[in-house]
């Protein structure tokens, strides 16, 4: 691979009157830049950042190649293209266009993707986009534009956010991330019990395998149910079941399902399995559960039991 050259070189290699620029804003992981190109045919190097374009006034159709074959398509205002970070690429259009360029770095993707994800990334790279028509790039594009160009109080604060905004509506959507995996031994880390108990809440109604939680922390099977049990005190199963029993007693506390629907809500066989699993766990059944309930909160309003 060819050494990479950095966005302040690529006029170099694509000619056209620069429109707005961002970069005495001095930010060193998102930059925009407003071009307006004549018809061109370049061959670009590769870059040190991502780039996004945005097309932002004229109509052409677009050729491009990067690491597969040609592909062309019409492109003109709201329309957007992508481009993975060092990669040689091949661009060819034929009418005039005015494009907003996002140059984003590769430790500003990297350190999103950890913070969405929570887990390390360890590569990522943007698919090969040509054309894609998304409003949200485009909207954050004029906003950003807009607040680059008014120079006001607070402007590079805004732009911060619309770039946060931006790296992760692209790793939502246009990204492909290698994780790291994680080490085969060593204790569940917090962030595993984390991820472990939004796996749990997002499926409670139906049978987690084990196999499945495992998946969530990168752990085999075997040895996550030892770290399970060492890290919360009790195996994969009892914990599931206080879940499910919490999760219940929440719904009768709110009182706007019937028991039976509760039950299967929260990943019970029927109403029977959750009335011997809540007498176990809370020493009473659901239903003098919410009675209790209903009587301590008329107690202390000052309001009939209903």
């Amino acid at each position: 691979m060819s050494s990479t050259i950095n966005y302040m070189s690529l006029p170099t290699y694509v000619p056209g009157r620069l429109v707005l620029d961002s970069s005495s804003w001095a930010c060193s992981d998102f930059r925009l830049r407003i071009f307006d190109y004549a018809p061109l045919d370049v061959d670009i190097p590769p870059l040190d950042d991502y780039l996004v374009v945005i097309y932002r006034q004229g109509e052409t159709a677009m050729n491009r190649r990067v690491t597969g074959p040609w592909r062309q398509d019409r492109v003109g205002r709201g329309v957007v293209s992508l481009l993975t970070r060092a990669e040689n690429s091949h661009w060819h259009w034929g009418d005039r266009v005015e494009v907003t360029h996002f140059y984003i770095s590769p430790s500003s993707m990297i350190r999103t993707a950890n913070e969405v994800f929570d887990q390390p990334a360890e590569r990522l790279e943007l698919r090969d986009v040509l054309r894609a028509d998304d409003g949200v790039l485009e909207l954050i594009a004029r906003q950003a534009a807009h607040e680059v160009a008014a120079g006001e109080a607070g402007g590079r604060l805004f732009v911060d956010a619309l770039a946060l905004q931006a790296n992760i509506h692209i790793l939502r959507n246009y990204a492909s991330i290698t994780f790291r995996r994680p080490p085969a031994h060593g204790p569940l880390s917090r962030s595993h019990a984390q991820r472990i108990a939004e796996f749990l809440r997002d499926n409670l109604g139906r049978n987690v395998s084990l196999a499945e939680l495992a998946a969530v922390t990168g752990f085999a099977p075997d040895a996550f149910a030892r770290k399970f049990r060492a890290y919360f005190g009790v195996p994969p199963h009892s914990y599931v079941t206080q879940m499910r029993v919490e999760a219940a007693a929440a719904h009768l506390r709110r009182g706007a399902l019937s028991i039976k629907e509760i039950a299967l809500l929260t990943g019970f066989a029927d109403q029977s399995h959750l009335t011997r699993i809540f007498r176990k766990e809370m020493g009473t059944t659901p239903a003098d559960y919410r009675r209790d309930q209903r009587s301590t909160i008329a107690l202390a309003t000052g309001r009939p039991d209903a």
